[in-house]
């Protein structure tokens, strides 16, 4: 019964911990970290269970009903977000223990409990039904997610400044669209809303409410051209704050957006006609520009970076391309997308912790030297192409199917560049790592098991997601959809 609130206080409770910790005995900050994850994975897993078996939860907090009160609602695709999400941070914390406790030996008390609080921010977004509570949560995620960013390299400050300035707009502007929609409706509940919208008549003041609420949530999702900031954030920061983040923060904001219009706007109920246009313009531009500029990379997670501006377009562009096929698409994008670029950033993980520098020139030999850490980037890389029967490549289908449909043919064309060109970057990479001798034989020197079987499940997770698409379509997403879209 209590499953939606247990997910988090174990992450809210050991962050609190870890600060204590940290002043009294600093040998139990990581065992209160992994505790903490361990316990939210378990509850997560319960939820799982028993939103499968007993359908969508919801769960007033203080006890206090809808639509005064704040509530948890969860269905069965966001039960799958959450375990998703808090599983991968718990592989990313036990891939990373050695860079958690020595490149931030003073301060890992404040590193754990800063990734404890911006997961339990991530999985309060996926959760909440109301759009206040909906923005303390975002902006709860964001702030730590800052101070994360900026423990990297020398460059690292910069780049979390220029996050917090431009997530800062973003924020703003989501803000001001919720605030005009409570000035209209007098209601902040999703559920409540919709119910007032089927009456309310449109008009330019809620036109304009919904325009700024989703230019926010674009920017804060970094929708190209609102990208700038995400590059820079994900390739300067530390190698834990990347692997953390850039599976998660991208996904969960996707997610928000299409938790509104299939809840808030089911239908594209009171949105206005050139919105989802002008998205699907801005998905498809996306898509080129992100592939584009990975190609110009010659660092790996650089690369990876843009990647993932690319992969923010295929997910909007599902989003508002308006039919069921692409909404389908779009969904289960999200999660295919989060356990590819776990996959990639934790192989890249380890990689750093051997080589150092990710330069393509300092990469030569990989295959020898860490063959474990390199078999699960291939599958990582290869379900990112679009290879059957990697979970990709029918996230993929579905967005491409739902784009013919809808005759979106620009999109469709995006799509398929962005495949090819993926594939162009990964076997430019696989040359250098396969073909190329570094000029000091370095032998094996794969990582220890504890480090290689995170990246090494999640990849293999990829292979089962594949072959299991269309239970996953059936049993989690297709009862999200409305059934207005066709």
């Amino acid at each position: 019964m209590h499953a939606p609130v247990l997910t988090i206080i174990p992450l809210l409770l050991g962050s609190f911990l870890a600060v204590m910790a940290g002043w009294t005995r600093k040998s139990l900050v990581y065992p209160i970290g992994v505790l903490a994850l361990i316990l939210s994975s378990t509850f997560s897993v319960q939820l799982v269970m028993q939103v499968l078996s007993e359908g969508t939860m919801t769960y007033d907090l203080g006890g206090w009903s809808p639509p005064w009160g704040i509530v948890f609602i969860v269905d069965t695709f966001s039960a799958f977000m959450i375990a998703l999400l808090i599983i991968g941070a718990l592989a990313t914390f036990v891939t990373c223990r050695d860079e958690i406790m020595a490149h931030f030996e003073e301060k890992s008390a404040a590193f754990v409990s800063l990734i404890l609080l911006t997961l339990a921010g991530h999985v309060g977004i996926v959760s909440t039904g109301d759009l206040f509570n909906l923005y303390v949560l975002i902006e709860v995620a964001a702030l730590t997610g800052y101070a994360l960013l900026g423990l990297g390299n020398s460059r690292a400050v910069l780049s979390s400044l220029n996050y917090l300035c431009i997530g800062s707009v973003g924020a703003s502007l989501y803000l001001l669209g919720v605030g005009y929609l409570y000035m209209l409706t007098g209601s902040l509940n999703m559920t409540d809303l919709t119910s007032v919208l089927q009456t309310f008549p449109p008009n330019a003041s809620l036109r304009a409410a919904i325009v700024v609420l989703f230019l926010g949530l674009w920017v804060k999702m970094a929708l190209f051209p609102f990208h700038g900031w995400l590059p820079g954030a994900y390739s300067n920061s530390s190698a834990t704050t990347a692997t953390l983040l850039a599976p998660m923060t991208t996904k969960v904001m996707a997610y928000v957006v299409i938790r509104l219009l299939t809840t808030v706007f089911p239908g594209g109920l009171a949105i206005p006609e050139a919105l989802p246009e002008i998205a699907v313009v801005l998905a498809t531009l996306a898509i080129f520009a992100g592939s584009a500029m990975a190609f110009r990379q010659t660092n790996i997670r650089r690369m990876l970076a843009y990647i993932v501006v690319a992969e923010v377009g295929y997910m909007v562009g599902g989003a508002f391309i308006g039919n069921r096929m692409a909404m389908t698409g779009a969904m289960l994008h999200i999660l295919a997308d989060a356990a590819m670029t776990l996959t990639l950033f934790l192989a890249v993980c380890n990689i750093a912790r051997k080589r150092g520098s990710l330069e393509l020139s300092n990469l030569q030999g990989l295959f020898k030297s860490m063959p474990f850490t390199m078999a699960a980037f291939v599958l990582g890389a290869m379900s990112m192409i679009g290879v059957p029967p990697l979970f990709g490549f029918f996230s993929k289908w579905y967005l491409l199917t739902g784009a013919l449909q809808a005759e979106q043919y620009p999109f469709m064309v995006a799509l398929i560049v962005s495949s090819l060109v993926n594939v162009v970057l990964f076997f430019r990479f696989f040359e250098v790592a396969f073909f190329e001798k570094p000029e000091n034989n370095p032998g094996l020197l794969e990582v220890r098991w504890i480090r290689v079987a995170p990246v090494a499940l999640v990849a293999l997770l990829l292979i089962a997601a594949g072959l299991s698409t269309g239970l996953i379509v059936d049993k989690i997403i297709a009862g999200v959809i409305p059934a207005s879209l066709i």
